[in-house]
């Protein structure tokens, strides 16, 4: 299994599109899946510019109806189709998801050459929406002005590796290995071998939240608690703190002390005012309060997986 954690943001704007930045979408690579999160306008163009594999996508993540996050999605899913993809694709969002492209598919007279599932979310706590062998994900509230979830995703502890060389130096037989693997310790002969000298460190399991349009609400924290990276939004700097909170949006001071208060790696600024050509500021204000914070832009990979270990590249 490629054991692997890569965000690539493809748009990075709110309302509409604006100095180069598209509004708000998505790319996320997590151990052999690839998930969208959020499709707003111009989502299949960046794809396509980026070089990431749009059929790859197994799943998208809707965060709630506003236009900005979901208006790339019927040009996105009709692509595919005149692209002749095969393999199912699963859609995960708000409830309306489902009447909105039932809509455009009927009265575009689009037909699917694939089969599309879509399921609807209402969530008042974290709760389980994908279990996979591998990683899992859920949906938990966030605040905005219409119903809104953030997603988390999170890889699963792996299984210990054994040693290749202690099977032979101390004749396991298959039994022994799987108890290995599942952690235990092994016993020849009235001695204790401990698991730690028998296998190989297991990698660390990564996670990445995404906290879509909302206030800075202190409810969100214990959902978020510890992730490796979290995205929260920082739609105005931070002498805007009541026109965001009018808004159902956050400053990117409000989001620095929302990742301080989690306690995570790395936080992911993004969705941005179209007030601002430049949001170096948007970044300085966060940094301030929290140092470790990346500005999420259009073109940003972001290896979560591996950060502080390798650079974030920008295409």
């Amino acid at each position: 299994m490629n054991r692997q954690l890569k965000l690539t943001v493809l748009g990075s704007n709110s309302a509409s599109p604006a100095y180069g930045r598209f509004p708000t979408s998505q790319y996320l690579n997590i151990n052999d899946h690839s998930f969208l999160i959020d499709c707003g306008e111009g989502s299949q163009v960046r794809i396509a510019e980026y070089k990431l594999k749009r059929n790859k996508l197994s799943h998208i993540f809707i965060s709630h109806m506003h236009g900005d996050h979901i208006f790339g999605l019927p040009g996105l899913i009709t692509s595919m189709n005149l692209n002749s993809r095969q393999e199912k694709l699963t859609i995960i969002g708000p409830v309306g998801i489902k009447e909105f492209l039932d809509v455009v598919i009927r009265l575009s007279y689009s037909f699917m050459s694939f089969e599309l599932e879509i399921i609807e979310i209402e969530v008042s706590d974290k709760q389980l929406v994908l279990d996979l062998e591998d990683i899992a994900v859920h949906a938990f509230p966030v605040y905005h002005r219409i119903p809104t979830h953030g997603f988390l995703f999170t890889q699963k502890l792996m299984k210990r590796n054994i040693r290749k060389e202690v099977i032979e130096q101390y004749g396991l037989n298959i039994e022994q290995i799987k108890l290995i693997k599942a952690g235990q310790d092994l016993t020849l002969e009235n001695k204790v071998i401990q698991n730690q000298e028998l296998t190989n460190n297991a990698v660390e399991p990564c996670s990445y939240a995404f906290c879509a349009d909302t206030i800075a609400d202190a409810r969100i924290i214990d959902h978020v608690k510890g992730v490796t990276a979290l995205y929260f939004e920082t739609t105005y700097t931070d002498e805007l703190r009541e026109k965001a909170k009018e808004r159902g949006h956050s400053t990117s001071g409000q989001a620095a002390e929302m990742a301080l208060l989690s306690e995570v790696k790395v936080l992911v600024t993004g969705h941005y005012s179209s007030r601002y050509k430049n949001v170096d500021l948007i970044l300085s204000e966060a940094k301030n309060i929290f140092p470790d914070t990346v500005l999420g832009y259009d073109g940003l990979i972001l290896d979560i997986q591996n950060y502080k270990r390798v650079k974030i590249d920008r295409i």
